[in-house]
């Protein structure tokens, strides 16, 4: 279904998305790091680059270059605490070390650096993990510093990460190339015209642009506009992952191998709840494929094939079938909003058990507010059973009733 823009005649006819896509939609434009909290980060992450380069660091002169990694880096960062509008943000920081340090001792001189002395500051504030130094912010908030030794005769930034836990004894290096992979994996996920339509047509405003050591800017913030219906999806399926494991102790699924996988899927052109699905589907074959095999997964960085994204995830075949078990369920359920008679109690409750509580919230009041107005303009429309739809544009099909305004502002004609 398209509609016309009186507004931009130019743009001729919008296509409309449907209820199912709507609602995504509209859970995914929730779960976006907000402007502001996006400008933090930029914030947060020049000044820690700076401040570990900084005279007197115990690395002064040895930041070769300072990059965001991880999600950000793809564009598909979400609020990881979507209520208290939370992130998290993850750094690369090439250092002048020889790319076989003593892992314990590069990691430790990092630590120093930015923890520094009492009243410095960012004492008090910092962790020391296996992999990376994090930085703890008031408004929890925190920032993932990862050291990387470049390697010789390799692919540009490819380099040796530093493992080390004494507590276990473990204390390794392992390529990696997570600019590379960032590279590679915006190549293929390029703007979709059609998709950025339909996210128009939903009337959802840009989110705006933000606001020594060879320090690269983070991404700026691409508005949902202009995101393709594979980031979208993936933002989605990361949130129910998310969701999921709240209450798990054990590790999840990284994003970066469900990045991976997703590259792996043809792209549909059918939609934000298709591409979910299919994405999903995907990812959980391919998962119980191995499981039928009793071997784990092993996804590699497809622009630098040293560089194995599933070393700690799954640690077993009961991790790999758990997921499974959750793609499944969120196929199932996505499979119910597909019904164009599916009554607002029923989605809400869908959309809070897969996505959370104040995603759902949003995107129900977003269909409730629409519903009003098209009802106030008399384009409301009801369908053979009686119950309201999501979308008036999706509404247009056989024995469907136009609405007629009530005075009740929205509480009369609510469905059951």
């Amino acid at each position: 279904m398209t509609i016309y823009d009186p507004i931009r005649p130019n743009r001729n006819y919008l296509p409309m998305p449907s209820p199912g896509d709507a609602m995504l939609m509209d859970i995914a434009r929730r779960v976006q790091i907000s402007p502001t909290k996006q400008g933090e980060a930029e914030q947060h992450f020049q000044a820690l680059c700076a401040y570990v380069d900084r005279v007197g660091s115990p690395l002064e002169s040895m930041v070769i270059a300072c990059y965001p990694g991880g999600s950000f880096a793809t564009g598909t960062a979400i609020a990881s605490s979507v209520s208290k509008d939370q992130h998290d943000v993850d750094v690369v920081m090439e250092l002048d070390v020889d790319s076989n340090s003593d892992p314990k001792q590069t990691l430790g001189l990092l630590y120093e650096a930015i923890n520094s002395v009492p009243g410095s500051r960012y004492f008090g504030r910092v962790k020391l993990n296996s992999r990376c130094v994090t930085v703890h912010y008031d408004d929890g908030v925190h920032v993932d510093l990862m050291p990387l030794a470049r390697l010789v005769a390799t692919p540009e930034k490819a380099g040796n990460l530093f493992h080390s836990k004494p507590q276990s004894g473990e204390s390794y290096h392992k390529q990696v190339n997570p600019w590379g992979f960032a590279e590679h994996f915006n190549g293929k996920t390029a703007y979709d015209p059609v998709f950025a339509a339909m996210f128009e047509a939903r009337s959802m405003a840009d989110s705006g642009v933000l606001a020594k050591a060879d320090v690269e800017p983070l991404p700026a913030q691409v508005p949902l506009t202009e995101k393709s219906a594979r980031v979208v999806a993936l933002q989605l399926i990361k949130r129910n992952r998310d969701v999921r494991f709240r209450n798990r102790s054990k590790r999840k699924p990284p994003s970066i191998v469900l990045s991976a996988m997703a590259l792996e899927v043809a792209p549909l052109g059918a939609g934000l709840l298709e591409e979910v699905v299919s994405i999903s589907l995907h990812i959980a074959r391919r998962l119980q494929e191995k499981s039928t095999h009793n071997v784990c997964i092993e996804v590699r960085n497809p622009s630098f094939v040293p560089d194995i994204f599933t070393d700690r995830w799954p640690q077993n075949l009961g991790d790999q079938n758990e997921y499974v078990r959750d793609l499944e369920y969120l196929v199932r359920q996505l499979a119910r909003l597909r019904d164009a008679n599916i009554s607002i109690t029923e989605s809400k409750t869908i959309l809070d058990d897969l996505f959370g509580e104040t995603p759902a919230k949003y995107a129900i009041n977003e269909i409730m507010e629409r519903s009003r107005h098209e009802m106030e303009r008399g384009t409301m429309r009801f369908g053979p059973t009686g119950r309201v739809h999501a979308s008036a544009a999706a509404a247009i099909a056989t024995n469907c009733t136009t609405a007629r305004a009530s005075t009740n502002m929205g509480g009369g004609w609510l469905p059951d």
